[in-house]
């Protein structure tokens, strides 16, 4: 235990040790304590092996550790900043995807007080939303009068009749630490309190005494417990916690509180620097620390079903795909091995992607396997590329900008055009003038391009359906769509069949005029890029079978070219599939994608991967020949 004079209550509710001026050994950040290097990170994705749980019960549940064995000596006890495996950061990009709570937030203005409201959202939508409220002043402490009590009385009645609805009130740190958390527990029965174990394990003692130096995590460097103020830091805050904790049993508290895996050793002054900060607004100095920091980000917020705002999820996924590129070193497979200190809800199904098998398996109205997604979900993650836009408004003509990211490299391509306020060419002096600049920018850098919109240039760029032994690709699709087909004469042309519409769910019959062929990547949502392809990979691409699907003219007028930021089938069976298409052909074919649609395309998948393999709780050993992927998963 600490001697009474060497600790202090800081305003952050942290004990400190040894309030003196901040010091530390200067040694370099290249190895902790025990010798071994912490991963840094290249700042670009990597891979995500698919997992698994069941869409419904296994992905509600959470899978806990057994209680903690009496730690006889620090060695023993958890460290959140050891080395991790290929497979524990698939692990944790699976339960970031599948089982961790995203949390948003909003806040109402009132007269006196405020009413701050967070929304907590299953991330596959397997659980009805939940949410938190609470009454603050505009310094977001409790607000006392009139206001407040009748806003209060409001939300009690609401959260009487409504399962999902929690009153609470807002967090101060002092006041509520203690009474809702406890102080630091000996949560093992070895009659040595959370703190104390978690400084005796970074200082390597070999009892529970703290004397010596230990390695600061956060700074990447030495530090003297005994001349330099010291933290027991919860990664996670309690403060991030408090909106679901306050509403959780006293035991629940006080096992998240004294969570050895979301405990370090921190310098004072770093601990306040980071205070409440999320990882998106914070991340340790020491970028060695990145990987271990993100990973018990996502470890501990999925173990105590804590919500993670959606930018700290984005953070935490592009850091978790860097660490699991560089775990893997080019790797064909993902390791065995699991960390023993890892509780997660659930775990990816089991796979073997040495046994993998291709085989044809049709247009995309057919089914596809979980390694069909496991596969789309990879690619999606390393090779489609990010699409963002600006536009600029000039006095008559505007330019507008496309910024192209490659996902694992960073490369950027700019694709800039002159439109006029209703997007179409923009004629004009103004126009000219302004093409001239961007012709002379294309000449002198291989990265930029200067395009124009598409309205009357289709036909020009993508000329017709092509033909082969005298079927064009319209009625090879339309045979392939149909049943009951009936060919013309010549069999050159189907004249007659039925079908049902994809897209509604609805069954329709083949008429020449109400039955098209709709490409589920659009033509218009392509030209961006496809304008400055060579007139082969035009061809290629619209004319490409896995892109494209008989639907009546009616459904494919009401998508039109949105993507599925915007647009889904109304036909909700179709929705796997629908996203396959997407990410397959935007991969297959270099065509970007906005975030938006990213996100839209990855949660489908996501759900569509968890509901194959809930039974099984495996991946197939069969992928569909004729998607064709660039790149496949080691798993």
């Amino acid at each position: 235990m600490w001697p009474r004079s060497a600790a202090l209550l800081c305003g952050d509710g942290h004990r400190s040790l040894l309030l003196k001026p901040y010091a530390v050994n200067s040694r370099p950040a290249e190895s902790s304590p025990n010798g071994e290097r912490v991963r840094g990170v290249s700042r670009r994705r990597a891979l995500s092996p698919l997992l698994s749980a069941s869409a419904a019960a296994p992905l509600l549940g959470v899978i806990t550790a057994s209680p903690a064995s009496t730690y006889s000596n620090p060695s023993e006890v958890p460290n959140p900043f050891q080395a991790y495996s290929a497979r524990d950061y698939a692990d944790a990009i699976w339960n970031l995807e599948t089982s961790t709570y995203v949390r948003s937030h909003e806040r109402e203005n009132n007269e006196d007080c405020d009413v701050l409201t967070y929304e907590v959202m299953h991330p596959l939508g397997a659980e009805p939303d939940r949410s938190y409220v609470h009454i603050a002043d505009e310094d977001n402490w409790w607000c006392s009068g009139s206001e407040g009590d009748a806003l209060r009385e409001e939300f009690d009645e609401l959260e009487d009749s409504d399962e999902n609805f929690y009153h609470g009130r807002p967090y101060e740190n002092v006041t509520q630490r203690v009474p809702y958390f406890g102080t630091w527990a000996d949560v093992n029965g070895n009659g040595v309190n959370s703190r104390t174990e978690i400084h005796a394990r970074d200082l390597g003692s070999s009892t529970f005494s703290i004397s010596g130096t230990y390695w600061d995590h956060y700074s990447g460097q030495y530090v003297n417990i005994g001349e330099t103020e010291t933290h027991g830091e919860h990664m996670i805050p309690v403060g991030h916690t408090w909106p679901e904790m306050q509403h959780r049993s006293r035991d629940d508290r006080v096992a998240y509180y004294n969570d050895h895996m979301n405990l370090t050793s921190t310098i004072g002054e770093t601990n306040r620097e980071k205070s409440g900060q999320t990882p998106s607004e914070w991340m340790p100095d020491n970028e060695d620390a990145h990987c271990a920091y993100g990973m018990t980000w996502t470890h501990i917020a999925n173990k105590h079903r804590i919500s993670l705002f959606q930018r700290d999820v984005d953070h935490l996924r592009e850091l978790l795909w860097d660490c699991l590129e560089e775990e893997l070193d080019g790797a064909d497979a993902l390791p065995e091995q699991r960390s023993s200190d890892l509780d997660w809800q659930t775990l990816p199904p089991e796979s073997s992607p040495q046994e993998a098998e291709e085989e044809p398996g049709g247009g995309p109205r057919e089914h596809y396997t979980s390694r069909d997604y496991t596969d789309a979900l990879w690619n999606l993650e390393n090779l489609a590329r990010i699409r963002s836009v600006e536009r600029e408004e000039r006095e008559e003509c505007d330019l507008q900008t496309h910024t192209v990211r490659h996902p694992r490299t960073g490369a950027e391509t700019v694709y800039a055009r002159i439109i006029s306020p209703e997007n179409s060419y923009c004629a004009g002096e103004q126009g000219d003038d302004l093409r001239a600049e961007l012709d002379e920018q294309a000449e002198d850098d291989d990265s930029f391009f200067h395009g124009s919109p598409l309205a009357g240039q289709r036909r020009d760029y993508f000329g017709f359906w092509a033909a082969d032994e005298g079927v064009n690709t319209r009625h090879r699709v339309l045979a392939r769509d149909l049943t009951e087909v009936e060919w013309n004469s010549a069999e050159t042309g189907v004249r007659d069949g039925d079908f049902y519409d994809p897209y509604t769910g609805d069954h329709a019959e083949y008429s020449a005029p109400d039955t098209v062929l709709d490409h589920l990547l659009p033509v218009e949502h392509a030209w961006i890029e496809m304008q400055h392809r060579s007139e082969d990979e035009r061809k290629q691409f619209y004319n490409d079978p896995t892109n494209l699907l008989a639907v009546t003219a009616e459904s494919q007028q009401d998508k039109g070219s949105q993507a599925p930021r915007n647009w889904m089938p109304e036909h909700q069976g179709f929705h796997c599939r629908y996203a396959m298409a997407w990410t397959s052909t935007a991969v297959k074919h270099g065509i970007s994608l906005f975030d938006s649609d990213i996100r839209e395309l990855r949660e489908t998948l996501y759900r569509c991967a968890a509901e194959e393999t809930a039974e099984s709780g495996t991946v197939e050993s069969v992928r569909r020949a004729e998607l064709d992927w660039a790149s496949l998963p080691p798993y």
